[in-house]
C-alpha cells in the first residue's frame, strides 16, 4: 500500500458530471492499494477507466526512474570526505571485575523462549453459493457470479496483490453499488442512454 501519489486533473477532467466522483475514487484506490474497479470489459466505463489506468501506470513508471536515479548518486558519493567514517576516539580500559560467581544450589535464569508469531491465516478461494449466501445475508444485491467471474479472471488478486479477505471486497462492491446508483441515477450499464458524442470521443 502506497501513501501517496499525484493526482491530476486531467484524469477525470473530460468526463461526464455524473462520472468523475466514480472515477476519482477508482483512481485513489487503484493508485494507493492497486485495486482494480468492478467494471465489465467491453462496457464504456471501462473504456474511460482504461485511459486513466494508463496515466497513472506512466507515472509511477516516471517516479521509479527517477528513485532508482537518485539512489544511484546517492551511491556514487559513498566513500567521500563527506560520508568517511569519523576516526574513533582511544578508548580508556575499564577495570577488570571479577565475574559473580551463583550460590550453591541457586540456578543461573534462563531466558524465556521468544514467542512465535502467529502465521496469516491462508487465503481460499470462495464458491458461487458461499459468495451468493453473504450477498443475501448483507441484502446488497450484488450479483454473486459476476463477483466470482470478475475475480477469477484476475487470479483472485486486487490489483497487483493476493486478495486476502473475499468478503471485505463484496463490502466494497456494495458501498460502490449504492453509491453509482445514488450519483449517476441508474445510468451505469446502460451504455444505449450515452449521447453518442461521448462514445465517439473514445
Amino acid at each position: 500500500m502506497r501513501e501517496s501519489f499525484v493526482f491530476h486533473a486531467e484524469y477525470i477532467a473530460d468526463l461526464p458530471d455524473d462520472y468523475k466522483a466514480g472515477f476519482a475514487m477508482y483512481a485513489i484506490n487503484y493508485a494507493l492499494n492497486d485495486e482494480q474497479p468492478p467494471l465489465m470489459q467491453g462496457t464504456l466505463e471501462y473504456s474511460l477507466w482504461a485511459k486513466i489506468e494508463r496515466r497513472i501506470d506512466q507515472e509511477r513508471e516516471k517516479y521509479e526512474r527517477v528513485k532508482e536515479k537518485r539512489a544511484a548518486a546517492g551511491r556514487k558519493h559513498t566513500g567521500n570526505q563527506y560520508n568517511a567514517p569519523k576516526a574513533e576516539s582511544p578508548q580508556v580500559p575499564e577495570k577488570e571485575t571479577p565475574a559473580e560467581v551463583p550460590a550453591e544450589g541457586t540456578e543461573t535464569a534462563k531466558p524465556a523462549p521468544k514467542a512465535e508469531k502467529p502465521k496469516a491465516p491462508q487465503f481460499v478461494k470462495p464458491t458461487v453459493e458461499e459468495i451468493d449466501g453473504y450477498c443475501k445475508e448483507r441484502r446488497n444485491g450484488l450479483d454473486a457470479q459476476q463477483f466470482f467471474d470478475f475475480y477469477e479472471s484476475k487470479g483472485w488478486k486486487v490489483g497487483a496483490v493476493k486478495m486476502k479477505d473475499w468478503r471485505a471486497c463484496v463490502r466494497t462492491w456494495e458501498k460502490r453499488h449504492a453509491d453509482e446508483r445514488h450519483k449517476a441515477g441508474g445510468m451505469w450499464g446502460n451504455e444505449n442512454e450515452v449521447p453518442e458524442d461521448i462514445i465517439n470521443s473514445i
